[in-house]
């Protein structure tokens, strides 16, 4: 962003090239340099292949022909620019002054004269320069206009924030109460994580009795109902040396080949099919903590009574969670305000409202400045 002293200087080099672009009628001036490029590019061709012509010696035939081609052509194409020159003039396209300077300037380029050609074209080259200088400056000045007026937005939109800030009010009891549910669903969370570890942590046998006694397949579908164990629990008793083992350990047994695992077991076909062929539901046992087994829900109420009346220590946890679920919507909307109003607060805080406002007050005056009719 410019200062006052550098949006001055710049008006002044614009408003110095539009005095001079004045001096050309804006209808003619695109034309005279539409004319001016050409001419310069023909004057370009032309020379080159007059150098062309005196820098060989002794061409061949072959080569002689393309250049004299060349130079008919271009001869022709000067022709034709002296005619367009003559109708833009006759039609009000370019003044008088500029008709008579083209037509000049073919005669000097006819008569072998480039170098006064490139002389006179200056006049020209200026008009284009100036051209192009204009159009700079004019972008500059789109430009400087632009990021004031984005950085007018900015501040401006940091301001508003402000203002809403400090018309905000929050219920901070919801807050609070919303708070405390988090806080008891986190418990509960922890609790759900030490009784998971604790049906890992069982034996076998003792496991699937739980499952049953308890009806755990409710919260978890991949789990076994009742009446489906009986064949596993029949062979835990029949081989207490698996049925005593935790789950992690009783999976380390698939990997056993047929003789080690014969030595614990001499029914290894009847391992295999019963135990290995429900291999998933062991390895799901293993994972139970990445699935919704129990997964914290405080709108459901059969989760909330087994945690209430199975696990030790969430009774007075399921009970505050229901007095706070009453209201839990109503909460929640204070307190997700709370949290965008605390973050919106952290991100102002690096602002002075003053500041802000003199900031604001300084971009207006350079903008003032930059539109104003003062060069």
């Amino acid at each position: 962003m410019l200062s006052a002293e550098e949006i001055l200087e710049l008006k002044r080099e614009h408003h110095s090239l539009e005095k001079r672009m004045e001096e050309i009628e804006k209808n003619q001036r695109s034309t005279i340099v539409k004319l001016s490029e050409r001419l310069k590019e023909l004057m370009a061709d032309i020379g080159s292949v007059r150098e062309k012509e005196k820098s060989m010696w002794n061409p061949d035939l072959s080569t002689r022909i393309k250049l004299s081609k060349k130079g008919i052509k271009l001869s022709k194409e000067l022709n034709y620019f002296v005619m367009d020159a003559a109708s833009e003039f006759e039609k009000g396209n370019i003044p008088e002054d500029a008709g008579k300077r083209f037509i000049s300037l073919a005669k000097l380029i006819k008569g072998n004269r480039m170098d006064l050609a490139k002389k006179e074209f200056e006049y020209f080259e200026e008009i284009i320069e100036l051209g192009k200088t204009y159009e700079k400056s004019e972008e500059e000045m789109k430009e400087q206009d632009r990021i004031l007026k984005r950085e007018q937005a900015r501040v401006e939109a940091i301001l508003a924030e402000m203002s809403e800030l400090e018309k905000g009010t929050v219920d901070l009891g919801k807050v609070l109460s919303y708070e405390n549910l988090l806080k008891n669903l986190g418990k509960l969370e922890k609790l759900r994580e030490t009784y998971i570890h604790s049906l890992i942590s069982e034996p076998v046998a003792e496991l699937l009795e739980d499952i049953e006694k308890y009806s755990l397949k409710d919260y978890c579908q991949a789990l076994p109902g009742k009446g489906e164990m009986a064949e596993l629990k029949e062979f835990f008793s029949e081989y207490p040396a698996f049925g005593k083992c935790n789950v992690n350990q009783l999976c380390e047994f698939f990997e056993y080949s047929e003789k080690k695992l014969s030595h614990i077991c001499p029914e290894t076909s009847r391992f295999r099919r019963l135990v290995v062929g429900n291999k998933n539901l062991f390895e799901t046992i293993l994972s139970l903590g990445k699935t919704t087994f129990l997964a914290m829900d405080d709108a459901n109420e059969k989760v909330m009574d087994f945690y209430a009346e199975r696990i030790e220590g969430a009774q007075e946890i399921v009970e505050q969670i229901g007095q706070l679920r009453k209201e839990k919507y109503s909460y929640k909307e204070e307190y997700e305000k709370n949290k965008k109003i605390e973050k919106t607060k952290e991100e102002l805080s690096k602002y002075s409202k003053n500041g802000l406002e003199a900031e604001l007050r300084d971009i207006e005056h350079l903008l003032e400045l930059l539109h104003s009719n003062r060069p």
